[in-house]
Formats: structure tokens, sequence, C-alpha cells
């Protein structure tokens, strides 16, 4: 018992407090952009990166050049005067099922070496099926109270990937990278989805209370495969880690050339509402 304590004791007082300095690292273009089959103003974000303990709001990138081409013509987008470093489509800009759209950023020199830049992205804009309905079901147990949504529809007899999204009163609930759902069809492909659950709202969560009257909208995006890799990758790298179990963290796989991080996306919407009563089913 001696030489136990005493082990202790020398064990606790061989600790050291050590600072680690974590070396700047370079600065690199942030994308933040999509379009899809709605008619509004699409947008696209450009920042740069900062250092891991930087806690300052990513700086901006104003003055650049954006183009958006689907192959047959090219728009130049704006930037917007109230958000610098966004720039935004027209109101009247959408995107085409089958097409695929070029991105293209220029005049503008993130790494300060006075030579202008020029960045590069495409995507894809998958179709998706339209949604035959939708029914809210309440489940409730001694660790849980939910609601889920169950979806009626047809997938067609190809690979798809699909992103999902639900909006309570036109306000979306799944606003952010780590709420979004994304899921491919290999349980399903070519078949008719009769009921499959699909998202799932805590009821012990106030902005996914559900009250009778509520409008539920659930919307479905038609993805590719490049964007369901990069949401899963990064829903990865921004949640809990056990030290060790996980590897170690990584630069998410990004679909934007010269070096830049980020995502331009292209996607399809369809969408289904129902109004909430209670335990019972409406639908719209």
């Amino acid at each position: 018992m001696t030489v136990y304590l005493l082990s202790v004791i020398f064990l606790c007082q061989c600790t050291e407090r050590i600072d680690i300095e974590v070396d700047s690292s370079y600065s690199r273009l942030v994308v933040e952009g999509c379009i899809s089959t709605d008619t509004l103003q699409h947008s696209v974000r450009l920042t740069v990166s900062g250092d891991y303990f930087y806690n300052q709001p990513a700086p901006y990138v104003s003055d650049a050049i954006v183009t958006i081409s689907d192959g047959d013509s090219t728009i130049v987008l704006s930037e917007s005067q109230d958000q610098p470093g966004t720039y935004l489509t027209r109101s009247d800009y959408y995107g085409i099922p089958g097409k695929t759209y070029k991105l293209v950023i220029s005049h503008v020199d993130i790494d300060k070496d006075g030579v202008l830049e020029e960045y590069t992205a495409s995507s894809e804009l998958r179709p998706v099926n339209e949604l035959d309905s939708i029914h809210l079901e309440p489940l409730t147990g001694d660790f849980f109270n939910i609601i889920q949504i169950l979806v009626f529809a047809l997938d067609p007899p190809v690979k798809d990937y699909y992103a999902f999204r639900v909006l309570k009163n036109r306000i979306l609930i799944t606003d952010t990278l780590y709420e979004l759902v994304v899921q491919d069809d290999i349980f399903f492909n070519g078949n008719y989805i009769y009921g499959a659950p699909s998202q799932f709202l805590d009821q012990n969560e106030e902005e996914e209370v559900i009250r009778p009257g509520d409008t539920i909208t659930f919307e479905i995006n038609g993805i590719t495969e490049e964007y369901y890799n990069f949401i899963l990758e990064t829903q990865s790298e921004i949640s809990f880690q056990t030290p060790l179990f996980s590897g170690p963290p990584a630069n998410i796989r990004s679909n934007i050339s010269n070096g830049a991080i980020g995502f331009f996306a292209a996607y399809s919407v369809a969408r289904c509402s129902v109004i909430y009563s209670g335990n019972k089913k409406t639908r719209l």
C-alpha cells in the first residue's frame, strides 16, 4: 500500500503544462453556392479561410467576377450591396434537370501575391420524382417523443441520392448542414415507397414542436453522389469525436478547383405538405 501511494504521488507531481503552438496556414478561397429548380435569387458566398483559433468572422471576398453556365448560356452574378462577398443571380433564375452547371470565379487574389486567380466547379442537376403524399405519425416512448414523416413516392430505377428538408409554416426547420438528412436509394431503387420514415421531429425541441393547424412541408432534393459524400464528410467532421477511436481531422473533399474548399451544388426540388391535426392526418 505504501508503494502504491508513493507511486500515485510521484505521478501527480510529474505534470507540466505544455503550450502547443499551431502554425498559421495559408489562405484559401471558401465557396458556398448552389442552384436549384426553384425560381428564385440563388447565391454564391465567397470568403477566405482563417487560422484554427481565429475568432473573427471569415473575411469576405469582394469585386470578384462570378459566372454560371449551363452549356448553352452564361449569366454574371451581381455582388449584394447588403452582404458583401455574396453574389446573386437574377430573381427569375432556375436550374433545369439534366444540365450540368459550371461555376467560374475569377479576378481574385486570395494568396495576395499580385497574380489574379481563377476557380471553377461543376455540378450536374439531377432530376427528382414528385412526391405523392406524406403522413405525420406521432411516436412516444419512455425516452422519446417524436413525430415521424412518412413518405409515399415512386423511386426511379436508377441510382439516386437525396437530401431531405422540413419546413414548418414555411420556415425551414432543418436550416443547418448538420441537420440535413441525406440518403441513397440502395434499399428501394426502382420501387414504390410505401410510407418510409424519412424525418423525425423531436417534440422536446421547441423549434420542432408541431401543433394542430401547423402546415408541415417535406422537401426532397435530387443531389449528386459527390454532394452526398460532401455532406456526410462535413457532418462527420463537426460531430462529436472520441479521441481514442476517431481518425485524425482531415480536409473535406471539395469540387472547387485550384485548392479552394467548399462546394458548389446543383439539385432539383420536389415538395409535399400536410396540415397537422393531432393524431389525425389531413392531406393538402
